[in-house]
């Protein structure tokens, strides 16, 4: 008899449910994240080689630069002789955009940043990162008067105290 209620016993015990330190899987709509995530990635954050940035873009219109940015904080002539007209916008605290417009288009962007800018190449250079981190994700080159330039990918990158503080943008040469 004893042994018999031992084994009842057992038997409703391991049919009990036990709680484990086991964490449950537990379904939860994303989609809130998602919509975050997909915002973020359409921000203006992002600079892309050869091409710019998602509100100003190389062979953008002048009209359609001043839409996006309105009026520049500075506008002036590279030099006395030229046609290209160097436009100046502050994007944040942290980050100055300046624009070269020849014949009413873009041709140049240079974007100028303080390591705490949120603007990053679309390949995850940050201003502040040093050259060899540039190269590890642009690929072998050589500093020259503190610039390493990607010309078949339309960029380069300026450093000053061996630190990246300008991001410039142009036609990428095939």
């Amino acid at each position: 008899m004893m042994l018999r209620s031992l084994f009842a016993f057992l038997i409703v015990a391991f049919l009990l449910p036990v709680p484990t330190a086991f964490a449950q899987s537990v379904t939860i709509d994303n989609t809130e994240y998602r919509q975050k995530v997909l915002k973020y990635l359409a921000s203006d954050y992002f600079i892309t080689e050869g091409q710019g940035l998602n509100r100003v873009y190389i062979g953008q219109t002048l009209e359609q630069l001043e839409s996006a940015l309105g009026k520049p904080v500075k506008s002036k002539r590279k030099n006395l002789l030229s046609r290209t007209r160097i436009n100046t916008y502050q994007l944040d605290k942290q980050t100055a955009l300046q624009v070269g417009i020849n014949k009413g288009t873009v041709q140049a962007i240079a974007v100028a940043g303080a390591v705490s800018s949120q603007y990053t190449t679309a390949k995850g250079a940050r201003f502040g990162m040093p050259p060899n981190e540039i190269i590890n994700y642009y690929g072998p080159n050589k500093l020259k008067n503190n610039k390493l330039l990607y010309a078949s990918l339309g960029i380069r990158f300026d450093f000053k105290n061996k630190r990246l503080n300008i991001i410039r943008i142009f036609p990428a040469k095939k």
